[in-house]
């Protein structure tokens, strides 16, 4: 059993974990393990049980939840995930039920013959998210090594480059997938398991944007060059440095990435926390991003149409900023105007809407609650990533 980790922390956080946790109480399916992705439904990507797994697991080092019932819901995630249905192509489809484990369209429709496709984004992240379970739960190891043998690893790169793929007219089709922040996270998360993509390492082709007077890197394959948007935003970064630690390179670029929006702030009087974030209306989902597609600010869908309206101060990057830069005051302030976005009993929401009218965004997430947990975890733990066992 670990030590109660809460004690560690100070009484707004130790609120905020408890209401955090109250998403996970209200949101986990006892007859497979799998944690619903959105609150109240019955449909979970693979990033989205990569957040449950390291909301689970920073709930237990919390002590939110005891040793037997943790113990029982990772026996039973295990057995769930050891006769998951898998597609032709041996790799998990894109989303799945959490009340039976049957695979899914990413719309929730059946899929049983897994066309959906898979991620290998959302594959990084859970395959991280595995990876961090075993250095903890050694016990488990074994178990979790015979489930990833499942699946066919190698299909997630070519020729050095992240590889996904998607339904098509035809049958499956295939693509580079990955840009600036996403593309280095998942290839880091996927080294952890002996696959290499060393293209999305080291070869990202960039160059300089200047937004709000702070030079930042930005992807060149956007979405009028490669079909897909280049989101320059919070998430990737976050996660990078809460579960696994920045390496060196990256500091220049998430320091400048926390000095533009504490910018933007002092221009416009706008907290600014950007993030890719599951909404409370249409279109339901947004990336909100420094910088996407030859725009500063952009709120865009997935289809690359922008929603400027509809921007918003994510909650889980507020708490996540503010975990990894105790000493900036910018990052504070954020953590502070989210405190009581708790939803009484059920979680946390998954922001603030810029436009005052609007007032928050009442969507619950695994997600935001998810990392909510994962930052207080490493305040907690001494500012140690999620990645490294204590000692």
């Amino acid at each position: 059993m670990p030590a109660n980790l809460i004690e560690a922390l100070s009484a707004d956080d130790q609120a905020a974990a408890r209401w955090a946790w109250a998403y996970f109480e209200h949101n986990w399916p006892s007859a497979t393990g799998l944690v619903n992705g959105i609150a109240g439904i019955a449909w979970s990507t693979l990033w989205d049980q990569g957040s449950a797994l390291l909301g689970m697991h920073a709930g237990y080092q919390l002590g939110l939840v005891s040793g037997d019932p943790f113990h029982t819901w990772l026996h039973r995630l295990l057995q769930t995930l050891e006769t998951l249905p898998l597609p032709a192509t041996a790799l998990p489809n894109k989303a799945y039920s959490t009340a039976s484990g049957q695979m899914r369209t990413l719309n929730n429709r059946p899929d049983r013959q897994g066309r959906s496709g898979w991620s290998a984004l959302d594959m990084a992240r859970y395959l991280l998210s595995l990876s961090i379970l075993k250095a903890h739960y050694p016990d488990y190891a074994d178990r979790i090594d015979g489930i990833v043998a499942r699946y066919d690893l190698q299909k997630l790169v070519c020729d050095g480059w992240l590889w996904g793929s998607g339904a098509g007219s035809t049958g499956l089709q295939y693509w580079q997938e990955g840009r600036l922040g996403y593309e280095q996270y998942a290839a880091h998360s996927l080294r952890r398991w002996g696959i290499e993509a060393e293209n999305a390492l080291s070869n990202p082709p960039v160059h300089r944007v200047m937004v709000d007077g702070v030079a930042l890197w930005v992807d060149q394959r956007d979405r009028p060059n490669s079909g897909a948007s280049n989101y320059l935003t919070n998430d990737p970064y976050l996660l990078w440095g809460l579960e696994l630690g920045w390496p060196d390179s990256e500091l220049n670029q998430v320091n400048s990435l926390l000095q533009v929006q504490a910018n933007r702030y002092e221009k416009t009087g706008l907290l600014t926390a950007v993030n890719e974030d599951a909404l409370d209306r249409l279109p339901y989902f947004l990336y909100y991003s420094v910088y996407a597609d030859g725009q500063p600010w952009a709120a865009v869908n997935s289809r690359g149409q922008n929603y400027g309206r509809l921007r918003f101060l994510s909650t889980k990057a507020a708490f996540a900023w503010a975990a990894l830069y105790p000493a900036s005051a910018y990052a504070q302030r954020l953590r502070q105007s989210v405190q009581m976005l708790g939803l009484g009993g059920r979680g946390y929401l998954a922001g603030q809407y810029e436009a005052a009218d609007l007032g928050p965004n009442r969507a619950l997430s695994v997600n935001t609650n998810a990392i909510i947990l994962e930052s207080l975890l490493y305040k907690a733990q001494g500012n140690r990533p999620l990645a490294h066992p204590e000692g």
